[in-house]
């Protein structure tokens, strides 16, 4: 697992009309929520199972993620809540967490990073034999229709605004993970 996962090289599999469509109509049910309430954690898909932790003891989330307040604020929250936290902001830092992959349970990927483009860190992730299925759930500050369509369309498992109420992401991690 020596890829980079910043380079839009091994990108995941084109995804069909079908796909495409219904992630616009998702992103479009889910504008009149984020206006109204500021944040928007509908598109969080749950999974039918429970996802076994993969060190046998928590759950391992990965934030990537370059606000450094933002940052300590998830770690702080998940690990009360019982879950090991690792966070990574830099392009290096990004690969490096991505390579030891398999040891993830969930990833929280920013779209908007000083040197790296969440949107294909995620395509990358969909075209990693090992990675493909982790749960991705975009945490950003773009979310407009397009934007959301976009995440969705490039694999993500769940779309949170920023602001966002924390019960509401930890709701989210919950869901992918199959916990809640």
């Amino acid at each position: 697992m020596d890829r980079d996962f910043t380079l839009a090289d091994a990108l995941a599999p084109i995804p069909t009309v079908e796909e495409v469509e219904r992630a616009h109509e998702e992103a479009l049910v889910g504008t009149p929520q984020l206006e109204s309430q500021g944040y928007m954690v509908s598109f969080t898909k749950q999974s039918p199972i429970r996802i076994e932790r993969k060190n046998g003891t928590q759950y391992v989330v990965q934030v990537i993620e370059d606000d450094p307040d933002l940052g300590q604020l998830l770690i702080d929250v998940f690990m009360t809540h019982g879950f090991e936290v690792r966070w990574a902001t830099t392009k290096a830092e990004i690969n490096q967490a991505l390579r030891r992959g398999t040891e993830i349970d969930v990833l929280l990927l920013d779209r908007e990073l000083p040197d790296a483009n969440g949107l294909t860190i995620l395509q990358a992730i969909r075209g990693h034999p090992q990675l493909n299925t982790l749960p991705v759930i975009m945490v950003t500050g773009l979310a407009g229709p397009n934007e959301v369509a976009e995440g969705l369309v490039a694999g993500a498992d769940g779309y949170v605004s920023k602001p966002f109420k924390l019960s509401a992401l930890l709701k989210s991690v919950q869901l992918v993970l199959g916990i809640a």
